[in-house]
């Protein structure tokens, strides 16, 4: 298997710099000589960053699926001859047809684990006349999990063996047949609630954090949708892009939902390039930024020079100008601890220095504007409430966090963000703030601001977005004072531009039902391909899935080298 393995990963890097999309036809054929070494190939390109996951696993999906529905078909096509189809109309045969159309779900997991029984299976599902639809539901379903569960596990051990292979499906088939039985859904009940894949008992008290709305007592720790592995996760969102793909021509569409960003700012773009298309009066919106380029040579005076000169002052926040959920932004004192940070970024890449907002409320605004359309509406509003807890005069720091569930979920991000005091005791009813990131990758609290949205600030966003060419579909980070003053559309700043591959975050509430979640998901990206093929007919050309690999390739080396965000 390990030979398999060398063999097919060194075939597929070789035509992966010609034509990605040869590459990901080959790896969807693939599927059909050998499911789990085309599973093999994939999970090598995603550790080694050649293909995004969404791509891949739409490809291997594809792949299978195609695979699965041609066996169907061809099965059900013997029933074009006569004495064929009064075989399987006969007595006997629709004895069979009864006893597997009653054991269908259990049949066709099983297919997808035992080696040599998947193709006479599915061809007997076609020539018995099983239905179709549920045949395509089950199939889709089992393998889309079977899929990103062999994902998860090879992508930490490219050489998984075969047999570790069947393991893990053999668990998935486990977990079919116990959903499946009374005494099965209440162990698999009991253990969900075990491992926290439920909101639980456990509850916050009410929480007040300056220039926030309260955080009322009762609000749920950690949602559903936050436990749920990102790779499983995503399976309902790669399988409607890829839809949505085919139905509007084009699975690269959303590359031209922005016109003037990199790709939309669908991935790998240029932060500072988007705040600077903010222009004329409404950039006094913007926070003072400034970018410039590691190249090995800058001292504490040279860059204490520069920051004064561009009118930043310290302290400061410094980032990646090419960025994802925070990975290595920091905010910095003095021109030696820049130093020290850019110590450990990477050389010939830039980097971003903007003054410090010193406002405490943080929200998302997620923007969208039909293209021809003079005014646009807020999709989605989010407040972000940074890591904190909540001293009580006699607890360590460290403490804190092992007793607060929300902290505790990300424990070894904060106590290596906060190891210089660790052993320190905040007074009673200190706020210490955890990380200067309120993102959800360090534990960042999400509540859905929707409520607080107005007409003022839909309009104050009408305004930004028309002092920028051709913006239609993206998120603006804010800092603002209050929320009192944020829903009149005064007293905040934006501290970044998100497009394409911006997230309508308010999803990540831990009491937003987990059916709102993808209702509101799915929409986001219908509207997104919608926007895409309206400026598609403007003239605007997306780009090819070559381009869009080779800006993912270079967002991804570069999330894995940039120095830790405090």
């Amino acid at each position: 298997m390990r030979a398999e393995q060398g063999a097919v990963l060194i075939a597929f890097e070789s035509i992966v710099a010609s034509s990605p999309a040869l590459l990901l036809l080959g790896l969807a054929m693939l599927t059909l000589l050998h499911e789990d070494v085309a599973i093999v190939a994939g999970a090598g390109l995603i550790s080694a960053g050649t293909l995004p996951l969404a791509v891949v696993a739409a490809a291997l999906l594809g792949g299978i699926v195609a695979g699965d529905v041609l066996f169907y078909t061809t099965g059900a096509l013997t029933r074009r001859i006569a004495w064929l189809r009064r075989k399987v109309e006969g007595p006997a045969f629709q004895r069979c047809r009864d006893g597997l159309s009653r054991n269908l779900l259990g049949a066709l997991v099983s297919c997808r684990i035992i080696p040599g029984i998947m193709m006479p299976t599915y061809m007997a599902c076609g020539a018995l006349g099983i239905s179709f639809t549920r045949f395509a539901l089950i199939t889709i379903s089992t393998a889309s999990l079977y899929t990103l569960a062999l994902l998860v596990f090879m992508t930490s051990s490219l050489a998984a063996p075969a047999v570790e292979m069947q393991v893990a499906g053999g668990l998935l088939v486990a977990g079919f047949i116990a959903l499946r039985t009374r005494t099965g859904r209440a162990a698999v009940a009991a253990l969900v609630g075990r491992v926290g894949l439920r909101q639980g008992d456990a509850r916050t008290p009410a929480v007040e954090l300056p220039g926030m709305p309260a955080i009322p007592a009762g609000a749920s720790h950690i949602g559903i949708q936050e436990r749920i592995p990102p790779l499983l996760f995503y399976i309902p969102l790669v399988l409607q892009w890829f839809w949505l793909g085919l139905r509007h021509r084009s699975l690269t569409l959303p590359t031209v939902a922005n016109p003037a960003i990199e790709a939309g700012g669908l991935l790998g773009e240029s932060k500072i390039r988007c705040l600077d298309q903010i222009g004329g009066d409404a950039r006094r919106w913007v926070a003072r930024s400034v970018a410039a380029v590691h190249d090995g040579s800058w001292t504490a005076a040279g860059l204490a020079a520069f920051a004064e000169a561009e009118g930043v002052c310290f302290p400061l926040v410094v980032k990646p100008d090419i960025g994802w959920r925070g990975f290595g932004v920091r905010r910095v004192a003095s021109p030696a601890d820049l130093v020290d940070y850019l110590a450990a970024y990477p050389r010939g890449s830039r980097f971003i220095l903007q003054t410090y907002v010193p406002y405490d409320g943080e929200a998302g605004i997620f923007y969208v504007r039909r293209p021809g359309e003079t005014r646009g509406f807020i999709f989605s509003m989010t407040l972000r409430y940074h890591p904190h807890v909540v001293g009580d005069g006699c607890s360590t720091l460290d403490e804190l966090i092992a007793a607060n569930p929300r902290a505790a979920w990300k424990a070894g991000l904060h106590r290596e963000a906060q190891k210089d005091r660790l052993n320190t005791v905040p007074a009673a009813g200190e706020v210490v703030r955890l990380s200067i990131v309120g993102s959800s990758r360090v534990g960042g609290l999400y509540k859905d601001g929707r409520p607080f949205a107005t007409p003022e600030l839909a309009r104050r966003f009408d305004a930004i977005a028309d002092a920028m060419p051709h913006f239609h579909f993206g998120r603006f980070d804010v800092r603002f004072a209050s929320i009192e003053r944020l829903q009149a559309g005064e007293d905040f700043q934006i501290v970044e531009v998100n497009g394409a591959g911006a997230e309508a975050i308010h999803v990540w509430d831990p009491d937003v039902p987990l059916g709102a979640v993808y209702a509101d998901l799915f929409e986001q990206q219908a509207l997104m391909f919608e926007v895409g093929a309206s400026n598609r007919a403007r003239g605007f050309r997306p780009l090819s899935l070559r381009e869009l690999v080779g800006y993912q390739r270079r967002q991804q080396k570069l999330l894995g080298v940039y120095p830790a965000s405090n």
